[in-house]
């Protein structure tokens, strides 16, 4: 695959992301149960268990031959894509800037006179 070091890289990341949520949920899991708590080697389980999961879940996408398909086909569409310049975007940017402010300005005029109808209403 021409594309393998972009695809190794999200799978690293990944497993990093993976490692992450796993550590949180064990943090929080054993300061929620008592019994965890209790446990010998908990400082230890606490690193192991996210790393483990991580490894896994890095082990599993590099040898699934179907995501490594998929991936690559991905890469291969987004070397396709023609990004805009710097200068279109900034363009863009301002257009959908100013098309806010307009828009939160009439939106304003709406609720400012609905709040006088009502307020005439309710009086």
């Amino acid at each position: 695959m021409d594309n393998r070091k972009i695809i190794v890289s999200s799978y690293i990341a990944t497993s990093m992301v993976t490692w992450f949520l796993t550590r949180n949920f064990v943090t929080w899991l054993s300061t929620k149960v008592y019994e965890i708590r209790r446990l010998p080697g908990l400082k230890f389980g606490l690193e192991a268990v996210p790393a483990l999961a991580a490894l896994i879940a890095f082990v599993i996408l590099l040898r699934n031959p179907k995501v490594n398909t998929v991936l690559d086909e991905v890469v291969i569409e987004l070397k396709k894509v023609t990004w805009p310049s710097r200068e279109d975007v900034v363009k863009s940017t301002w257009v959908v800037l100013v098309c806010i402010f307009f828009i939160s300005l009439i939106l304003a005029g709406f609720d400012v006179m609905w709040g006088k109808v009502i307020g005439y209403l309710l009086s």
